[in-house]
C-alpha cells in the first residue's frame, strides 16, 4: 500500500489558497506607485509558486507510477480525473462566458476552437501543461530512477538554464527566444524542471546542512523578482509582471525552498484519523476549487461592485473565495455522477 505524504496535502491545500490570492489581487497589474500597488505586488511575488507546487507534487507521485501499477491504468486514473473535468468545464465555462459576459459569437466550432487555443478560461492554462506531461509520463518515467540521479539533474540543470535564465532573459527584454535553445528536445517544454525537481527531492531529500541554502534560495529568489518588479514597472510606467513569471530563475527557486521546509516540518507527522480525513478531502478538493473559484470573484465583483484595489478584495475576499470554493466542491463530490468532475 501506497504510503500517504501528509506534508504534500498541506502543499496541496495552500497552493490552493495560494492560486485564489493570485487572482484576487490582479491589482497588481495596475501600476500605480502606492501602497495598495506594492502589497498586491508583495502577494503576487508571495504566491507565485502555487501552480509550480502542483507540477512538482504531480512529479513525485507520478514519475514513478511503474513501481504501482501499468501504464494502462494510469491512463485509466488520470485522464479520467483530469481531461474528462477539463473538458467539462470547458464547456461549461463557454456557456457562462455566453450568458454572463454576452459572448454572441459561440458555436460547436467556435468552442472547440477556443478549446484547442487555450481561451475559454484563462486560468485553465494549467490543465495545458499537466495533461500534455501526463502523456510524457511513460517514457518520462524511464529517465527518472534513482540510477539515473545525473542525468536528471541534468536536465533540470538545463531547465534552469534555458528557462530560467536565457528564456527569462529574452521575455524581459520582448526579443524571440533563440533558435539554439528554443530547438532543444524536452527541456523547454512543459515545465518538466518543476516535474522533474519534484520528484528528485522526494526521492533524494537534501541533507539538514543543505536545507538552509534552499531556505536562502527562495528568500533571494523573493527578493529579487520583488526588487525588479518594482524598479522595471517605476521605470515603464507599468506593472512588468514578466519579472515574477514561474518560468523565470526566481519563479524556479521559490518553490524548492517552500517544499524542503513544509516536508521538513511535516515528513513524520501523523495526524489524527480525523485530521487525516479532512487532509484528504481538502487536498482531494484543490481541482474543484481551481475550475470554480474564478464563478465566485467574477459573480461577487459584479453583484456587489467589488474595487478590485480595495483593501477587503486583496486581503479578506480570498479566504471567502477559498471558503465558498471548499464548500461548494465538498458538497457537489457527493452527487452522482456530478463527482465525476470534481474528482
Amino acid at each position: 500500500m501506497k504510503r500517504r505524504y501528509y506534508f504534500m496535502d498541506v502543499l496541496n491545500i495552500i497552493a490552493t489558497l495560494a492560486v485564489i490570492f493570485l487572482h484576487t489581487s490582479e491589482f497588481a497589474f495596475n501600476y500605480e506607485p502606492t501602497l495598495r500597488w506594492g502589497v498586491a505586488v508583495v502577494i503576487q511575488i508571495a504566491f507565485i509558486w502555487a501552480v509550480p507546487i502542483f507540477f512538482m507534487i504531480s512529479g513525485a507521485n507520478l514519475l514513478n507510477y511503474r513501481e504501482r501499477y501499468d501504464t494502462k491504468t494510469f491512463f485509466k486514473k488520470r485522464l479520467g480525473k483530469v481531461l474528462v473535468p477539463f473538458l467539462a468545464w470547458s464547456l461549461i465555462w463557454y456557456i457562462f462566458n455566453h450568458f454572463y459576459f454576452l459572448n454572441h459569437d459561440w458555436g460547436i466550432r467556435n468552442f472547440f476552437d477556443l478549446l484547442m487555443h487555450g481561451q475559454i478560461q484563462a486560468v485553465f492554462w494549467f490543465f495545458y501543461f499537466i495533461i500534455p506531461f501526463y502523456f510524457a509520463v511513460p517514457f518520462l518515467s524511464l529517465i527518472t530512477t534513482r540510477e539515473n540521479k545525473k542525468t536528471v539533474l541534468y536536465v533540470i540543470a538545463w531547465f534552469i538554464l534555458g528557462v530560467g535564465i536565457v528564456g527569462y532573459t529574452h521575455s524581459l527584454r520582448a526579443t524571440p527566444l533563440d533558435s539554439l535553445f528554443s530547438n532543444m528536445p524536452l527541456i523547454m517544454s512543459t515545465g518538466i524542471g518543476f516535474f522533474f525537481a519534484g520528484w528528485y527531492l522526494q526521492q533524494f531529500p537534501p541533507a539538514k546542512s543543505q536545507k538552509k541554502w534552499y531556505a536562502l534560495g527562495s528568500v533571494l529568489a523573493f527578493l529579487f523578482m520583488l526588487g525588479l518588479t518594482v524598479y522595471m514597472s517605476h521605470q515603464a510606467g507599468k506593472t512588468i509582471n514578466a519579472v515574477y513569471s514561474i518560468f523565470s530563475i526566481g519563479g524556479f527557486f521559490l518553490p524548492l525552498g517552500i517544499w524542503v521546509y513544509v516536508r521538513d516540518a511535516l515528513e513524520n507527522w501523523e495526524p489524527s484519523p480525523k485530521m487525516a480525513t479532512w487532509l484528504k478531502r481538502l487536498s482531494g478538493a484543490s481541482l474543484g476549487v481551481y475550475v470554480i473559484h474564478e464563478f465566485i470573484i467574477y459573480i461577487a465583483e459584479n453583484t456587489y461592485h467589488l474595487q478590485a484595489g480595495s483593501w477587503w478584495h486583496i486581503i479578506v475576499f480570498p479566504w471567502f473565495v477559498w471558503v465558498l470554493s471548499i464548500a461548494i466542491t465538498l458538497a457537489l463530490q457527493k452527487i452522482p455522477v456530478i463527482n465525476r468532475l470534481m474528482p
